[in-house]
């Protein structure tokens, strides 16, 4: 089920410098500092590869035990300590267990789960389509305010801020720097998308605001963007009809 990525996107208001942001972001517990640990300079880490599957065919006791216990809540925490994989699990039984505007939702933050993961496991293309349509799926439940509404704005943000460094990636080298625009013949210049390449980082600041950094090896000042976090609670998913 693919969504071809939209032409045009809504500036971004949401690229920062690492010392601008004050927003909260969940500690991964999966981080061990050094003893050296600088606190003022960013910590880069990489994640490991592995690959999203679905779950299929028949379960066994012990995991339908599992899948009882999964919760909302359990799937925002999973999501805003960005274990991206886990949390796709977790939102995938509640998307199998829900109707209607819950559905919908929780299927939308799932391929945002997933464009995530992809993003960084260098599949860059795969990143764009799940963002794209995890984006749409937001946007059909019109929300007006509160947290859905604001967790889908930062996430069209990134969308834009990926499509935005891909274009210039593709355009510009050594040799040649070519204008771009929003137009199909921009997508067709992108070929594979730098599928294999680590162009995007994970990089965290002192106050535990973490970013999504653009080629920090090429750029003097690399693009920037701060990762979005989900603040929304069991009682702002049960309200929805």
């Amino acid at each position: 089920m693919a969504t071809h990525l939209p032409t045009s996107l809504p500036p971004s208001t949401t690229t920062h410098h690492l010392s601008s942001n004050k927003s909260t972001i969940f500690l991964n517990p999966r981080i061990n500092f050094l003893h050296n640990f600088n606190p003022n300079k960013p910590i880069k880490f990489s994640t490991n590869s592995y690959r999203i599957t679905t779950r299929g065919g028949f379960t066994d006791q012990e995991e339908d035990e599992e899948e009882e216990i999964c919760s909302f809540e359990e799937a925002v925490s999973l999501f805003n300590k960005r274990d991206y994989y886990k949390c796709h699990d977790v939102l995938e039984t509640l998307w199998n267990n829900s109707e209607d505007q819950k559905r919908t939702l929780v299927h939308g933050i799932l391929q945002c789960s997933v464009g995530f993961h992809h993003l960084f496991n260098q599949n860059h293309k795969g990143a764009m389509m799940e963002l794209g349509e995890g984006v749409c799926k937001l946007r059909k439940l019109n929300f007006e305010n509160g947290p859905f509404h604001r967790f889908e704005k930062e996430i069209s943000a990134v969308l834009e801020f990926v499509y935005e460094t891909q274009l210039e990636n593709a355009a510009c080298s050594e040799d040649v720097c070519v204008a771009m625009d929003q137009s199909e013949e921009s997508y067709q210049l992108l070929g594979k998308y730098a599928a294999g390449e680590r162009l995007y980082h994970l990089e965290i600041d002192r106050n535990w605001n973490a970013f999504i950094v653009f080629c920090p090896e090429k750029y003097k000042d690399p693009p920037i963007i701060k990762i979005p976090v989900l603040e929304a609670s069991e009682e702002h998913f049960m309200a929805l009809e």
